[in-house]
């Protein structure tokens, strides 16, 4: 255990009596409004770049369901080509057996009537002795002859249309070939289109997959910046809290003279931008550009400037842990540490920062807890 001298006691007592007893100054709030305005300002790039990164997950999930479908037209396709690459080859096999077996009967045909022509002719010319001592009588001689010519020539005329036929399966064959040839490259011409929708898909889904590890990363960063964002609120409610300045706390006074029309109220909605649920923490007031924004209660100025998401910006501190804020100004005309009475000007209705049109956001918190704003009016 750690011994401390009386001195240093002392000391301690002295700066906790110091930090716990005595106001707290207006640079030390507004050093915190600050440093929260960078935790928004940090909330809404992340909150910006997770939007981007989902519409762009969007975008790569439509284009994997269209390339899944693609793949299975291409499926399709591809096995109509084998199954016409199948079948020419089918038509190409059974032609060349035909074509073979034309070839052997040619062959066969051509054989014969060698034989045949061997054993008419003698060197070109018809032995017509051997015929006529073959022959029983003139009459006998002459059937003989004409048959062996009709023979030969009948022999000649088979010949010749075996040739023709071979010649036809020949050209069937090239036909055929040349079929088969375009179905093998109509298959190769699916085989890669198929390839490549599958290297495509392939390439979609890693780089969505780095898209969710991406937005997941944005997730826990917002949900510390919102952490961060919170602990800060306790802070400046807390420093609120020892700064009363002698207000009393009071709102009274609409915002926007002459406007009451609530295009948003307070309470859980979809945020317009971000997409995401959460809590609105005021009220929106349509008004046109330009128009008059006056403080709701008497207070001091604790911030005015660019606050983030709001915008332009301007908080009063009204005592007693009240404070407002409008947001989405053009143009403000307070600055900090300014003392304001209720209705007074403080700037006029804009549309910066995260706004989708020109109206006034406008807030009520209580120890820095966003209040609905329509229960003081």
């Amino acid at each position: 255990m750690i011994k401390m001298t009386r001195p240093v006691v002392l000391l301690i007592v002295l700066t906790l009596m110091v930090t716990f007893n005595f106001p707290v100054t207006a640079d030390e709030l507004s050093d915190a409004l600050k440093q929260q305005e960078k935790i928004l300002n940090q909330q809404k790039n992340a909150e910006g770049n997770l939007n981007s990164l989902t519409t762009k997950a969007q975008q790569m999930e439509k284009q994997i369901r269209q390339l899944t479908t693609q793949i299975s037209d291409a499926e399709v396709d591809l096995d109509q080509k084998e199954n016409a690459h199948a079948k020419a080859q089918e038509e190409v096999t059974a032609i060349q057996m035909e074509v073979t077996a034309k070839q052997q009967e040619l062959k066969g045909r051509q054989d014969t009537l060698r034989s045949r022509v061997r054993a008419i002719y003698e060197e070109g010319q018809v032995n017509y002795l051997e015929v006529l001592f073959q022959s029983t009588d003139l009459s006998d001689f002459i059937s003989r002859v004409e048959y062996l010519s009709c023979l030969v020539e009948n022999d000649q005329t088979i010949l010749s249309d075996i040739r023709v036929q071979k010649q036809d399966l020949d050209e069937k064959k090239e036909l055929l070939v040349a079929k088969m040839d375009e179905a093998e490259s109509l298959k190769q011409q699916a085989e890669a289109a198929k390839n490549y929708l599958d290297s495509s898909k392939s390439k979609k889904e890693v780089a969505l997959a780095e898209n969710k590890e991406d937005q997941e990363a944005l997730l826990e960063q917002i949900d510390k910046l919102e952490r961060d964002s919170k602990a800060l609120e306790s802070k400046i409610r807390e420093l609120q809290k020892n700064n009363a300045g002698g207000v009393t706390g009071t709102v009274s006074v609409w915002p926007a003279p002459g406007y009451k029309y609530i295009t948003s109220t307070f309470g859980y909605r979809v945020h317009p931008i971000t997409k995401q649920y959460k809590l609105h923490t005021g009220v929106d007031i349509g008004a046109p550009y330009g128009a008059k924004i006056v403080a709701a209660g008497s207070g001091t100025v604790i911030f005015s400037g660019w606050y983030g998401a709001y915008g332009n910006a301007i908080i009063i501190d009204h005592g007693n842990g009240i404070s407002t804020l409008y947001g989405h100004m053009s143009s403000r005309a307070v600055a900090v540490k300014t003392t304001v009475v209720a209705g007074q000007t403080i700037g006029y209705v804009g549309s910066t920062g995260w706004s989708t049109g020109a109206h006034l956001h406008f807030e009520v918190r209580k120890d820095g807890t966003p209040t609905n704003p329509m229960a003081y009016f």
